[in-house]
């Protein structure tokens, strides 16, 4: 199981490597409010701010890659802990709340970049125990919100931040508002950052043959779980 995890892993990093550090790179003070375990929650909404990436647009105006990145604050979290689940909120501006086309795969590490630190070198934002976690998919409803559950990620505080790396493969052309809806964000930079990087360069064929047998496998082995 643990060779089957580190060949699925590989396959979704070298799909990667083809688009990281490409075309649009962005790090500001934005976050996504999310709730851990559905009992720590992690930024506040402030009523006037969502942001629609990384699933419900894209910046690029056309079928992109994201690399996304969200950095919440270790004095964030009461102590040691399981992640198992997140839970991020749909903004009420109107729009759609499905999912883009594309496929996604989550990834928790601690780390010891800041809030409003992170790093447009988003690889070296990782920490030593960077980690799949799991996955959702295209279509999946946000409003009122989404979960995402997987494989549980033991986070200490007192290592360092915790970090959540979402990756889009392929999303549709959805730019920001064409339509698309909103995430609830935290835009005060107190307690959570995020960076992200886009391209539209495509992976090579052989790449992609590569990362298609990894989905394959991870289908088996991820536990997902969407609440609408």
């Amino acid at each position: 199981m643990k060779l089957t995890l580190k060949l699925l892993v590989l396959s979704f990093v070298l799909a990667m490597a083809t688009f990281a550090n490409a075309g649009v790179t962005i790090a500001d003070s934005t976050g996504l409010v999310t709730t851990f375990n559905g009992t720590t929650t992690v930024g506040t909404f402030d009523g006037t701010w969502g942001n629609c990436i990384p699933f419900l647009c894209n910046i690029q105006g056309q079928v992109a890659n994201i690399d996304y990145q969200n950095v919440y604050a270790a004095s964030a979290f009461a102590g040691p802990m399981s992640v198992s689940s997140l839970t991020l909120y749909y903004a009420p501006f109107g729009g759609s709340s499905l999912v883009i086309g594309g496929t996604y795969s989550v990834y928790l590490s601690t780390t010891s970049a800041a809030v409003n630190g992170l790093s447009t070198n988003l690889a070296s934002n990782r920490g030593l125990d960077w980690t799949l976690f799991g996955a959702f998919t295209a279509g999946t409803d946000t409003n009122p919100s989404i979960t995402i559950t997987g494989t549980p990620f033991s986070y200490d505080p007192a290592g360092g931040n915790l970090l959540v790396e979402i990756f889009g493969l392929g999303q549709a052309n959805i730019c920001n508002g064409c339509g698309n809806g909103y995430i609830e964000a935290d835009a005060t930079g107190t307690v959570e950052s995020r960076a992200l990087s886009y391209s539209t360069v495509a992976p090579e064929p052989g790449t992609l043959v590569m990362f298609g047998s990894g989905l394959i496998g991870l289908a088996g082995i991820a536990r997902r779980k969407f609440m609408s």
